[in-house]
């Protein structure tokens, strides 16, 4: 899409991302306060971008995250925070997604992180929480599904939030549900600036969508914000983006005909069509099946999925943080050993692997008995040998 311009037309959907500054409220009247400066952004934006359709804030702009306080800040959907909102989307007649961190929990249970869309009609047309919170920081509890919804001039729009949008199944199922546009919302600090700028570009890249990422900017009480708000087109290339100040905006414009044609039209670089026509040039429509075990096993036995994970990483068990002790480095697992044996066809070094892990565990046993091992560990050990 060509860029450059402050207009939009019919076709192409008007974007701006904004380098919120990030706000550091003590109290729930800083939180309406600061709402309230929000809906003069709006105003703003709308004025001096007349092509705007979509306007967009990072995860925290609403609440921030106060270290102590924040769930005294919490709120609804039906919130005062949320009605502000719904009447400068109306009043200047543009879409608008924001940030509630945290929305009250129904049971009682620690508060979701959101993301809400108000349409120019002031009405919330679509909410997504936060599937993967920022662990182990964050205390949200945790969103279960995708979504999407219709955007401004039929640009279909789904949402993902923060670290959610390091994880490539996250915006995977939510292109499959139909999203044009993935919006990002993050309140991403220093020191994971380039990371997620190229982050970005390769989620728009292999799900052919639109990507728009709105950071926060500036220092609260404990982070300090890159900003670096981003427009990515489909083909993985950006459209716009913003520096490191507070309250830095960026537009784009987004073409709903030139997205619909190559979705419908590539063949190469095609990759959602080929992800389910595997070597259809060599076969009739190409297979369709998921070749991949370990999804097949996530979705069928998700604890044996989990436990496989922890043999790759870590204990399920072990301590939120590394205690700093000097270790020697580990050695190669038992899964990666068995699955290199499996792969050069060697049943002989699969089986020496096995009796290698045992050998382990028995030590492991003996050392936990002696004291000298947490018995967190040696549970983990056991349940790793019977993997």
């Amino acid at each position: 899409m060509p860029t450059g311009s402050i207009s939009s037309s019919k076709d192409a959907v008007g974007v701006a991302v904004v380098n919120y500054r990030v706000p550091v409220c003590e109290s729930r009247q800083d939180v309406l306060q600061n709402c309230a400066r929000i809906a003069k952004m709006i105003e703003g934006a709308k004025r001096g971008y007349p092509g705007l359709d979509l306007i967009i804030f990072p995860e925290y702009s609403t609440q921030g995250f106060h270290p102590e306080k924040w769930q005294d800040l919490t709120t609804t959907l039906d919130g005062p925070e949320v009605k502000i909102f719904k009447e400068a989307c109306k009043k200047n007649k543009v879409f608008g997604i924001f940030s509630i961190t945290g929305e009250k929990h129904p049971e009682g249970l620690n508060p979701y992180n959101t993301m809400i869309m108000v349409t120019d009609q002031g009405e919330v047309n679509y909410t997504y929480r936060k599937i993967f919170p920022w662990t182990p920081q964050e205390p949200w509890t945790a969103g279960h599904e995708t979504g999407v919804a219709i955007g401004p001039k039929g640009l279909v729009v789904g949402g993902v939030i923060c670290y959610d949008g390091n994880m490539p199944e996250v915006v995977r199922d939510t292109v499959m549900k139909g999203a044009e546009l993935v919006v990002r919302i993050q309140g991403y600090m220093y020191p994971a600036k380039e990371q997620q700028i190229k982050v970005a570009c390769v989620r728009a890249w292999e799900n052919n969508c639109y990507m728009a990422v709105a950071n926060m900017a500036g220092r609260d009480l404990v982070y300090s914000y890159f900003g670096h708000s981003n427009i990515i087109d489909f083909d993985g290339s950006v459209l716009g983006e913003c520096g490191t100040s507070p309250d830095e905006l960026t537009y784009a414009t987004l073409s709903l005909t030139a997205i619909r044609d190559a979705r419908k039209h590539w063949t190469a670089e095609n990759h959602l069509y080929n992800l389910l026509h595997r070597g259809y040039t060599s076969e009739p429509r190409g297979h369709a099946t998921c070749p991949f075990d370990f999804y097949k096993t996530w979705v069928n036995e998700p604890r044996k999925a989990a436990a496989q994970v922890e043999l790759l990483t870590r204990d399920a068990d072990a301590p939120e943080e590394a205690s700093g002790d000097v270790i020697e480095p580990p050695p190669q697992s038992k899964l990666i050993s068995q699955t290199l044996a499996a792969a050069n066809g060697s049943a002989a070094v699969a089986k020496a692997a096995n009796g290698l892990a045992g050998l382990k565990l028995a030590a492991a046993r003996g050392a936990a008995a002696a004291g000298a091992v947490r018995p967190a560990a040696a549970a983990a050990a056991a349940a790793k040998a019977a993997v």
